[in-house]
């Protein structure tokens, strides 16, 4: 077994800048255009990879599956070994639902030399919604075993995560199997060699982009716990809570559990795991947005943490310090001035336009007093050397190093 690979091409430089048209319409949700451009660029390449490949998803996308069939059973006339190909034939054959065909064509891309990720993760997911869960246990063990020697990480880590989702989906759907969640710990005394964070990272990122119901929770706590047992680092580093975040996140809206609570909990992870190319200052208002929408439903009454710890762990010890100190305060104004508010020193002004736009004028004028006596305290005192842990002149009763002395 080996990774996919680049396939030889023959495209002009003609149908590559039609390939680029027709992708910028894609983005203008102009399909129609779109697919006018790729047929041309067919016409210029009839023998291009790139060009076939894309069209076919075209055709897909905008509803003609018979004419990406076409195009491809064709296409596979001159090509019959090109896995890539032969992968989008049986998605194709899946959109028409024609199950006895997509399956044929699944296996024989899943029992080819050239396995990919994504690949995995398409047979995987049709061959539950086929309910084949029995088929697909087997092979997922099989591409697993072969994926271990020699280590192919990203193959070995789409099998395992399919794996845990196949265990959560049968119980959903009542279909007994004897996969338990000790798999992964009898699959690394075996094979030593995937005790590694890329591994377990690439795992756990894998199941937050598939469909899983709340019912992979019992399996998906083993598999992290599992993880952190064999390389007990891993759980401080943030590639891997960012991953687990994500996962607990893709169950929230899978299972449409949108809750005030689980709004903070996602908001709060995306603005913990920002990238330098995440809009933070719009994160950071969302973030006090959710907030304030707690401590609103708490002056009318409780939120139910419980279920919620239960259910997502790790997003709760995101939010936990913050919901137990504002169900537990006996004054909650006060609270939202500190906790809240707090978090907004040294706003941007575009994140200060932003709250403007967004809150109501008596709120933003509380909130713009509150940080305009932050600023004014510390100016009054910028003279003289503050300890770090000197409480912080603002007044909040923080130390200086927790609240305004942070950099």
């Amino acid at each position: 077994m080996t990774k996919s690979i680049d396939l030889s091409d023959n495209i002009s430089a003609n149908a590559k800048k039609l390939c680029a048209e027709s992708e910028k319409n894609e983005a203008k949700e102009n399909p129609s255009k779109a697919v006018a451009l790729l047929e041309e660029a067919l016409a210029d390449s009839p023998r291009s990879i790139t060009v076939i490949t894309k069209l076919s998803q075209a055709y897909r996308r905008s509803g003609s599956t018979g004419k990406a069939i076409k195009l491809l059973e064709n296409a596979l006339a001159d090509n019959s070994s090109c896995t890539r190909l032969e992968h989008l034939l049986a998605g194709a054959y899946s959109d028409r639902k024609w199950g006895k065909k997509a399956i044929a064509q699944y296996t024989k891309c899943i029992d080819s030399s050239d396995i990919y990720p994504e690949l995995v993760q398409d047979f995987s997911e049709f061959m539950l919604d086929s309910g084949e869960h029995d088929a697909l246990i087997s092979k997922l063990c099989e591409l697993a075993e072969k994926s271990a020697n020699p280590f192919e990480p990203d193959i070995a880590a789409m099998c395992m995560a399919m794996l845990y989702s196949a265990m959560g989906d049968c119980v959903t759907n009542g279909v007994k199997t004897e996969l338990t969640a000790d798999y992964l710990s009898g699959y690394l005394a075996k094979y030593p060699c995937a005790a590694n964070k890329d591994f377990f990272i690439r795992t756990i990122k894998n199941l937050s982009e598939t469909p899983n119901d709340i019912s992979i929770k019992s399996f998906s706590d083993k598999l992290i716990k599992t993880m952190a047992a064999a390389v007990p680092a891993i759980l401080s580093d943030n590639r891997f809570l960012n991953a687990v975040a994500d996962f607990e996140s893709s169950l929230i809206l899978f299972g449409n559990d949108v809750t005030e609570l689980t709004l903070l909990a996602m908001r709060t992870a995306k603005l913990k795991f920002a990238s330098p190319d995440d809009d933070k200052d719009n994160l950071r208002y969302l973030v006090f947005d959710a907030k304030m929408t707690i401590v609103d439903v708490l002056r009318k009454g409780s939120v139910d943490t419980e279920k919620f710890s239960e259910k997502y762990p790790y997003l709760w010890t995101l939010i936990s310090d913050f919901v137990l100190g504002a169900s537990n305060t006996k004054d909650l104004k006060n609270f939202a001035r500190e906790e809240i508010y707090g978090d907004l020193k040294n706003a941007s002004p575009r994140l200060m336009k932003i709250l403007e736009e967004n809150i109501n004028p008596d709120g933003f004028a509380a909130l713009k007093k509150f940080l305009d006596a932050c600023a004014d305290a510390v100016k009054g005192v910028k003279s003289s050397k503050i300890s770090p842990n000197s409480p912080c002149p603002c007044g909040s009763g923080k130390k200086y190093k927790k609240c305004c002395g942070l950099k």
